[in-house]
């Protein structure tokens, strides 16, 4: 009998993590301040990106939700033109593209995929990111980044990348499995009066 409970658990865990997961940030898609906040907060199924021979990045995924740096740079000098070119075009949801300046943290420029608008923006000297936004978003195709005309490379954004992917990472599947035993807890009670 509470080896089945345990069963029920653990599946009733696992259905609210997997409910829960995709779509925890959907709220927040219109958020500025959580879309520039200094840390990735996303959830995701299926992401796969690979860097091209041409500079762009290719990026197929599943579900998204949240907000993801997809690569970091420098403008050195004032009135620099910035522009992201994109074939990136959504499967379901909703998703835009941000450049982010990470010296203030706020937004220079956010465009939804698709978008007919010109994607370029000139930017101060400072540091920026990349970033992409998703609400229970489907998406595949490539993105680039040229200033001034010059693409900039992706090799040696990944480490950067990865590293602060994998601390927030950590922090949002703690978060969801707090909501988890929360919500289970709300369902099931604190398990004390079981046989």
């Amino acid at each position: 009998m509470k080896k089945q409970k345990w069963v029920l658990l653990l599946a009733a865990m696992l259905t609210a993590f997997l409910l829960c997961g995709c779509s925890q940030y959907d709220d927040q898609y219109d958020d500025e301040a959580f879309l520039s906040d200094s840390a990735n907060h996303y959830a995701a199924i299926q992401w796969w990106g690979n860097i091209q021979k041409d500079g762009s990045y290719a990026l197929k995924v599943g579900s998204f939700s949240g907000v993801k740096t997809l690569g970091s740079f420098t403008v050195e000098e004032d009135q620099t033109l910035c522009e992201v070119q994109s074939t990136l075009t959504g499967t379901k949801g909703e998703a835009k593209l941000l450049v982010l300046n990470t010296g203030d943290e706020t937004l220079a420029a956010q465009w939804p995929l698709g978008s007919q608008d010109p994607m370029s923006v000139t930017l101060p000297a400072g540091k920026y990111d990349l970033r992409i936004a998703g609400k229970s978003a489907g998406l595949e195709g490539q993105v680039s980044l040229s200033l001034n005309g010059e693409v900039v490379s992706w090799n040696d954004l990944l480490e950067a990348i990865q590293e602060k992917t994998e601390e927030t990472a950590k922090a949002d599947l703690q978060e969801t499995f707090r909501r988890a035993a929360d919500s289970l807890q709300q369902t099931f009670g604190d398990g004390q009066n079981a046989a």
